[in-house]
């Protein structure tokens, strides 16, 4: 770890609390000596169209569907019922 937070450090044992005497003076020089890398183009392997496939047919055979036409036909039947004409 570079610095330290105020809020958490990590240690050899693992986390540990903030110091409640941890002076909060930032200066300019602090801010301009963080110079971080840019990322330019970064690559996935990810076929979405797979993965939204999954989505679906989880969708389908958890019954989840059944509840989704369910909450619509009641929805309509509920606001027919409470519409004034």
């Amino acid at each position: 770890m570079y610095s330290e937070s105020l809020w958490v450090a990590v240690s050899e044992e693992g986390w540990r609390p903030p110091n409640p005497s941890a002076e909060l003076n930032f200066g300019i020089g602090d801010v301009l000596r963080q110079h971080p890398t840019p990322v330019l183009a970064e690559q996935f392997e990810q076929d979405i169209l797979a993965d939204l496939g999954n989505v679906v047919s989880n969708f389908i055979e958890s019954g989840q569907v059944w509840a989704l036409i369910i909450g619509f036909v009641l929805g309509y039947v509920l606001r027919g019922v409470t519409t004034y004409r």
